[in-house]
Parts: C-alpha cells; structure tokens; sequence
C-alpha cells in the first residue's frame, strides 16, 4: 500500500512554483481561476544549451508585427496581440473558445546571457528567441587601503 508521507519541503515548492506563476504573469487576478477576459497567457518552453538559452513561445495565430520583445536590465519581456477576425452578419457561431487579444510574459535572465546579440524569428505559430551566452559575470575583489 503506498502511504502519502507530509513533507513541509513539497509543500514549500508548490508554494513557491504558484507564487511564481502569480507574479511573473501580469494578467492573473487573486481570488479567480481565470484571467481577465480578452487576455491570455501563451505556453513557454526555455531551454539552456551550451552556448546559449531559447525561449519557445506558442502564439498561434499572431502576426510578428504584432509581437514586440524587450530587455531592460535583464528582464526579458514578450508581449503581443492575437486580433480577431472581422466577423459578419452571416457568421453564426455555435461555440468560440478561441481566445482574442493581448499577452504579456516577462522572464529575468541569467547574468551569463548576452542581451545584446538576442535574435527572435517566428514560424508556424511559435516565436522562437535565442539569447546567446556572453561571458559569466566575475566578482570583484576590492583591496582595502589602510
């Protein structure tokens, strides 16, 4: 029989994971299980890999005109708008669960990515950033003069 054993580190890491699900996305609203209506939160993948880091977006759907990608100091920000379709009097929707309008996604880089040479292509409904790794930031030893 598989016994469920309390462990406060689990509960701590779920805690944690939720917490940084709340802040980083921008849209969430306490005390509801959705976000606010006309906005969504696209699906992200990031991967590291030896010379650098990618950012896999989906965004089906979004022109890349209507994409634009920051950085200002270290924080990585992805935000976009997915338009709806001009809709007619002949159009009669039974049901409409794809969701319109605008996202937000920020993420903080590692002190080891280059921001300066990040390059973002899209194709086939995924927008895909890559940021290069620079050099590893080095602490600094400061002599004491006395």
């Amino acid at each position: 029989m598989n016994q469920l054993i309390y462990s406060p580190l689990r509960s701590l890491n779920e805690l944690h994971r939720e917490l940084s699900r709340v802040f980083e996305d921008r849209h969430y609203q306490p005390g509801t299980t959705s976000y606010e209506e006309g906005n969504w939160t696209p699906h992200v993948d990031i991967r590291e890999q030896t010379d650098s880091f990618k950012v896999l977006v989906d965004i089906p759907g979004v022109a890349a005109k209507d994409v634009d990608i920051t950085l200002d100091r270290n924080i990585l920000t992805i935000r976009g708008v997915r338009k709806d379709e001009a809709e007619t009097e002949e159009d009669n929707f039974r049901r409409r669960e794809r969701i319109m309008g605008t996202f937000i996604r920020q993420f903080t880089l590692p002190d080891s990515a280059n921001g300066e040479a990040i390059s973002a292509r899209a194709k086939e409904g995924v927008l895909e950033i890559t940021i290069p790794k620079g050099e590893k930031h080095k602490p600094l030893s400061i002599k004491v003069n006395g």
